[in-house]
């Protein structure tokens, strides 16, 4: 799996989203910028349901600013919306959750009214792939995000509280699953190429286009790319780069282990 900087598309060449910085060393921000009321998304990086919110933004190409708290940050969710729990969209004095709530909004937002994605397909198939594979997948992820050098996880205390939380369901802890990564990687090995097969193409999960689907399946896969040593289908690997430059989410492949 590629770390995302520029576009990674089979048999064809894409310029990077990002191919020119506007942000210069050491430049004062111009008066417009000064004047841009954008609205605000408050996620933490390792995040699913904020990884849906952010692939909006990206796939609609919407200026935001994107502000990653820390894991044990109370306070500013609270303030926000009444709870600790992200993603969070503030827009003036307005602030809402819900991942796939935020994801309408901002698809229904612009002058022309036109929507990039299409309805959910209602996939029961990947929904039961997913389930059958949650406890291996959180087996072989969560041990690993708790590691990552993310900025949710910038104090000790914010990382503890994150590990603390999150413990696995049988009890297993977090070095075992370690110790026993062959084995976990060669059993998800073998389930990949059965989810390879349920999407379209390299691009879309469903025929026609990006719709929620992907933007439900994605945050998984972008997840799975802190795990060293899975045999990734070219399908799925395609798809996972792919859904990252369209999205301008970058894959976690350079703190894979």
């Amino acid at each position: 799996i590629h770390d995302v900087n520029q576009a990674f598309v089979p048999g064809a060449r894409l310029l990077p989203r990002h191919a020119k910085g506007t942000a210069d060393w050491g430049r004062p921000a111009t008066e417009v910028e000064m004047q841009q009321d954008l609205p605000t998304l408050y996620v933490y990086d390792h995040c699913p349901y904020c990884v849906r919110a952010r692939m909006i933004f990206g796939i609609k190409a919407m200026p935001h600013r994107l502000q990653f708290l820390l894991n044990d940050d109370v306070v500013t969710p609270t303030k926000l919306i009444g709870k600790k729990v992200l993603p969070i969209l503030q827009q003036g004095d307005e602030a809402m959750g819900e991942s796939l709530e935020i994801v309408r909004k901002i698809d229904a937002a612009g002058s022309d009214g036109q929507v990039a994605l299409r309805p959910s397909a209602n996939r029961q198939d990947i929904a039961e792939w997913q389930l059958s594979n949650q406890d291996l997948i959180r087996k072989l992820t969560r041990p690993r995000v708790a590691k990552a050098i993310l900025p949710e996880f910038a104090t000790r205390a914010a990382r503890d509280t994150w590990a603390r939380n999150h413990p696995l369901k049988d009890g297993t802890g977090f070095d075992a699953c370690l110790e026993a990564s062959p084995a976990l990687l060669a059993e998800l090995s073998l389930q990949l190429p059965n989810l390879a097969g349920m999407l379209d193409s390299d691009f879309s999960v469903n025929p026609g286009g990006l719709s929620y689907d992907d933007i439900t399946l994605f945050p998984m896969l972008r997840t799975l790319t802190l795990v060293k040593g899975l045999d990734w289908p070219d399908r799925l690997q395609n798809y996972v780069n792919n859904l990252a430059e369209i999205s301008d989410v970058p894959l976690f492949g350079s703190m894979a282990c």
